[in-house]
């Protein structure tokens, strides 16, 4: 049992990074593509917890980002404090 959990917990410290990269790149690319601030970018990416980060990379437009969880939208004001 506890192997199991320390592999979990390891396989999700691995995880992050990946995720912070891909965040921070998803952000970039919509602030670029929708004309928006990409300043919190970095802070989003190295912030936002796997379940945020998993919504985050699947926004494709303004739609998406009002249909995020309560718990995204917290990350991204987080790092966006002025939008």
């Amino acid at each position: 049992m506890n192997k199991t959990l320390a592999l979990a917990f390891s396989a999700a410290l691995l995880a992050s990074p990946a995720y912070a990269n891909e965040v921070e790149d998803k952000c970039m690319t919509y602030a670029e593509e929708n004309g928006t601030d990409n300043s919190g970018c970095s802070c989003l990416g190295e912030t936002a917890d796997a379940s945020a980060a998993e919504e985050i990379l699947a926004v494709t437009g303004p739609d998406d980002l009002a249909a995020l969880s309560d718990g995204a939208k917290e990350a991204i004001a987080a790092c966006f404090p002025e939008a």
